[in-house]
């Protein structure tokens, strides 16, 4: 059985252009300026659909209220990814309400 690294060597995809400029390792693609739903790339404004924060909410007062209310209350971790993939919790219904009335 051929190991996943081996496998990525042979077939890196799009992001595999990028090896040889970066000393073997994956580039990914920078962006700048403050965390939000448009970010800087390549020197132009773009919207940042990757960060879970196309909304822009990042940063909106009663949602980092809030945001700091759960890491006090469950931790730093709790949940991680989307949905999709780790689940859903009691609490995304509420949540999902709760952003509607914002």
């Amino acid at each position: 059985m051929n190991d996943l690294f081996d496998k990525m060597k042979k077939d890196a995809g799009p992001l595999g252009t990028h090896l040889k400029r970066a000393h073997g390792y994956f580039a990914f693609p920078k962006l700048e300026g403050e965390l939000g739903n448009r970010m800087i790339f390549r020197g132009k404004e773009k919207i940042v659909w990757s960060l879970n924060n196309y909304l822009g909410m990042v940063n909106h007062p009663e949602a980092r209220k809030i945001d700091a209310i759960a890491a006090e209350k469950w931790g730093m971790g709790n949940p991680m990814g989307s949905r999709m993939m780790s689940g859903n919790t009691a609490y995304m219904k509420n949540l999902k309400e709760f952003l509607l009335i914002l």
